[in-house]
């Protein structure tokens, strides 16, 4: 009766210390990050641009690079993207984030948020799963662990696009706002200028 506790707290553990890493990027116009996996080793992730000054959300190119120099993935022309690969090769993967001023509203280069989360999911053939009485308990711990780890990036990526729309919508009604607000000005100032005109020219 001890092994289904002993597995929930392995799972729980496990995916309480797994690996993961979110960051904010701020950069004009390219920027790459490097990664070491080794082979087979399941990586997963994900990035959102997030609204620039003007309330408009950019577009990029996502390019991810091999070792050997060759492209595992591509991507162009998104403000929002996930990727799932598995690398055939051990080494330093190159990803790129790249803007692309054609494909978006704004083609002003400034300062830009992007949010950035990649993971990595143990393959069944990792270093940490050892050769032991217990490998068949670890091998299914370390599967739920990827498993949980991939569902806690889709839910970082769904937070921040949820968050991206959110302000780009807020943003677009404080515009609309300011125009509807301007536009009552001018009208106001206009009717208050022909009064004054009328009277004016009565008044001859």
């Amino acid at each position: 009766m001890e092994r289904p506790w002993l597995l929930l707290a392995l799972v729980l553990l496990s995916a309480a210390v797994g690996p993961s890493t979110a960051i904010k990027l701020k950069f004009q116009g390219e920027e790459c990050l490097s990664y070491t996996f080794q082979q087979y080793e399941y990586f997963y992730g994900s990035f959102v641009s997030m609204p620039d000054v003007y309330g408009s959300t950019a577009k990029y190119d996502l390019t991810i690079t091999a070792p050997s120099q060759s492209k595992l993935y591509e991507v162009h022309k998104e403000g929002e993207a996930t990727f799932h690969l598995v690398p055939v090769e051990s080494g330093s993967h190159k990803f790129c984030l790249k803007f692309n001023p054609d494909a978006s509203p704004t083609r002003y280069v400034i300062p830009r948020d992007v949010l950035w989360n990649i993971n990595i999911g143990y393959s069944e053939g990792h270093d940490k799963i050892e050769e032991t009485d217990t490998q068949y308990l670890w091998h299914h711990v370390y599967q739920i662990d990827g498993q949980v780890q991939e569902l806690k990036s889709t839910l970082h990526y769904l937070y921040w696009r949820e968050r991206r729309h959110r302000e780009t919508v807020e943003s677009t009604h404080k515009r609309t706002m300011l125009y509807a607000f301007l536009r009552c000005a001018v009208l106001i100032g206009a009717s208050v200028g022909q009064v004054f005109f009328i009277r004016r020219m009565f008044s001859r």
